[in-house]
């Protein structure tokens, strides 16, 4: 497995690509508009096939960017069932693994920064890594009070 931290500074906003080395199918995990186009030379540089934009949750950072990598690139846009919009190719819920080549990540339903905030849970060799979205950040957790945000569910 191929695993890449990618920041965007104006907003300090986290997007994290996943490949899986027999395949090289990536996804990528909340990307934001503005680095899209960086976001594809890394994966073009690594050699890799861009199969799908996974979504924590709806914000404009971070929706405008899976349908621009979509246009781009074709790759599938895939996120929260429950949101239930017409721009998604690929509802996640939790309990129903979502899986690029030999990656499995698991969702799991993590509302209050949005009320249907996903984080996805990757094992891996005996490595477990959380990718919680906004709603956990480094040393903070994530703001509550745009749309659909609930401090107390949080």
């Amino acid at each position: 497995m191929h695993f890449k931290q990618l920041f965007e500074p104006d907003s300090s906003t986290y997007t994290y690509l996943l490949a899986c080395a027999e395949t090289s199918e990536c996804v990528l995990i909340d990307p934001v508009l503005e680095t899209v186009e960086r976001d594809l030379a890394v994966i073009n540089e690594m050699g890799l096939k861009l199969t799908c934009a996974l979504e924590t949750h709806i914000h404009a950072d971070h929706i405008t960017g899976a349908r621009k990598l979509k246009a781009l690139s074709g790759c599938k846009i895939a996120g929260p069932a429950m949101d239930e919009l017409p721009c998604r190719d690929i509802g996640v819920r939790e309990g129903e693994p979502f899986r690029v080549g030999g990656i499995t990540l698991n969702p799991l339903y993590t509302p209050g920064h949005t009320d249907t905030h996903h984080a996805f849970l990757l094992e891996h060799g005996g490595l477990n890594l959380l990718f919680s979205g906004d709603a956990l950040l480094i040393e903070a957790c994530g703001r509550t009070d745009f749309q659909s945000g609930d401090a107390r569910t949080l």
